[in-house]
């Protein structure tokens, strides 16, 4: 009896892990989950480069990620896995040793690529921060950041292939990997910053960056070898196959390089502001991506294999179908904590930067900076799955041209606001910019498609708003009702308590509510959690291939 219950537990889990790696709503829970412990490990990298160097004594550390940051933004992130993915499906499709061989070219491709990239950097690195920062940095400065800047030159090349066996692993519906990399990567920074920085002082900064990337890099090549990945043949350069990834790879990357010099600008312009504002601006952006991407970038990594398959298909209503609940979901979810952020976001801040280190001041200029950002949640969540809905029609030029006018604008606000409001203009620019490129890709999504179920998403949208709004006002009791318990602002104790209770309050009533109303996005999700933990005879519920 014992050893036929153990049997039974052990296929239990077999068919869980089945659904973890198969559905749109398993991968998301493997994605999603991952995802936030890798921010929360980048706010324990950010809280110790706060404690170790305070707000003026990290600007050559930011200073000195930013042009590595470009690169990996501009040539890998996004762009390299958008291209690929559909590529390799189709030739897999036809004949899987094919598919390989164009792999291992990719790979030849890339590794050449940023070892060049690498060079520039390692030789070049004094001057490039100097044309970034200008007189506004101390010369001394300017040296420790080009000196971190060395260090991390061949980070960009390990991140590449890194993404090159992401790709394969994506595309085979094996998601564990590709979601522990980010906490290996993290897990080295703080590596460097607990260990190595006592020691060898800044640098080990730049060391733990180092670790990180071998580590993001090693578990996905591992992986990547578990589902087949071989060295040998390739495909060659001139392959239909390598030429049809770069055909899309060219658009997409143009696309991000905009994206991308729309960062670069505003460091500059922050720089200029004054002194310790690219902290600053740096720390409300690390704290306003960590939504969309736990929610935005998740759903969208883990749908867009499932895009590509439903359109190559010819399956357009079902692709319209899920296309619809994921939206709806991600708004389900991110226009809540929106809300949440706004209401807390000093909390928030003081949570993830607060140390003796940082001054109230510099939270405040933070939280305001953060609160900005918090209003294009919704906009920065949907554009992942909008634009990767060109991409799996393997249209890359038409989201490519909407983001590059999105980001012009961004550009010309950055530096029209960022004079006027100072270092919060830059982010009430981005907030702009952000709710323009989401809508228009949604109209041209639109017209290509033909509908997108649109009156479901608007009455999603209403119910939705109704429900957050009784939870803000919720929120809003509870904080001063915390202050009257006894716990005191002036301390981090308290702070974090106002923070917990009022995100406990507002999740509670929120959920509660949403149930009372019966909102179908509550209810899709409670069907999706019930399907995947339903464990059948077969193990395997059809269904679930939408959730």
């Amino acid at each position: 009896m014992n050893q036929k219950n153990v049997i039974l537990k052990k296929r239990m889990w077999q068919k869980l892990w089945y659904k973890l790696q198969t559905t749109i709503f398993g991968g998301a829970i493997i994605v999603s989950s991952s995802w936030i412990i890798s921010k929360v490990l980048g706010f324990g990298r950010e809280w110790l480069i706060a404690r170790n160097f305070g707000t003026v004594g990290a600007d050559p550390i930011y200073a000195a990620f930013t042009i590595p940051d470009f690169i990996y933004g501009t040539l890998i992130l996004g762009s390299l896995l958008t291209a690929f993915i559909p590529v390799f499906i189709a030739y897999r499709n036809k004949n899987e040793d094919e598919a390989w061989r164009i792999a291992r070219s990719l790979l030849n491709i890339i590794v050449i690529v940023f070892i060049v990239f690498g060079f520039i950097l390692l030789a070049a690195a004094g001057p490039i921060i100097h044309i970034l920062v200008g007189d506004k940095m101390s010369v001394a400065a300017q040296h420790e950041s080009a000196m971190l800047m060395r260090i991390m030159s061949m980070n960009m090349l390990l991140f590449a292939v890194s993404n090159i066996f992401a790709g394969v692993l994506q595309a085979s519906k094996q998601f564990l990997a590709v979601s522990v990399a980010p906490i290996m990567n993290n897990l080295g920074a703080i590596f460097g910053l607990l260990v190595l920085t006592p020691h060898i002082g800044v640098a080990g900064v730049a060391w733990g960056a180092v670790v990180g990337a071998l580590l993001h890099c090693g578990i996905q090549a591992y992986a990547a070898v578990k589902v087949g990945w071989r060295f040998g043949p390739t495909a060659g350069w001139h392959h239909p196959g390598v030429k049809q990834i770069w055909k899309l790879l060219l658009p997409r990357t143009i696309g991000q390089s905009v994206t991308q010099i729309d960062q670069l600008v505003n460091v500059p312009i922050a720089t200029r502001i004054g002194p310790s504002n690219l902290t600053i601006f740096r720390r409300a952006n690390i704290l306003q991506d960590f939504p969309s991407s736990v929610v935005g970038v998740s759903l969208a990594t883990v749908a867009f294999p499932t895009f590509v398959e439903l359109l190559t298909a010819g399956k357009k209503d079902e692709f319209i179908k899920a296309f619809s609940q994921i939206v709806r979901q991600i708004l389900f979810i991110i226009i809540p904590i929106t809300v949440l952020f706004i209401q807390l976001r000093a909390q928030y801040v003081r949570i993830a930067f607060g140390t003796g280190s940082v001054s109230w001041s510099d939270t405040i200029a933070t939280a305001q900076t953060l609160g900005f950002f918090a209003i294009s949640f919704f906009a920065q969540s949907l554009i992942p799955v909008l634009a990767r809905s060109f991409y799996a029609m393997q249209d890359s030029v038409t989201p490519v041209r909407i983001t590059m006018v999105a980001v012009g604008l961004d550009i010309v606000g950055s530096i029209v606001l960022g004079t006027t409001m100072g270092i919060t203009g830059l982010a009430l620019s981005f907030t702009i910019s952000s709710v323009i490129n989401a809508t228009w890709l949604f109209v041209a999504l639109h017209r290509r498609v033909g509908h997108l179920d649109e009156d479901k998403i608007i009455l999603a949208v209403t119910k939705i708003l109704a429900v957050t709004l009784i939870m803000a006002v919720a929120v809003q009791v509870a904080k001063p009702v915390t202050v009257s318990f006894g716990f005191d602002l002036d301390h981090s104790i308290g702070v974090f308590m106002q923070a917990f209770v009022g995100t406990l309050v507002g999740t509670i009533v929120f959920t509660t509510f949403a149930g009372l109303l019966k909102l179908e996005e509550a209810a899709l999700i409670t069907r999706a959690i019930q399907r995947f933990f339903r464990l059948g005879r077969n193990g395997n519920d059809s269904s679930d291939n939408a959730s």
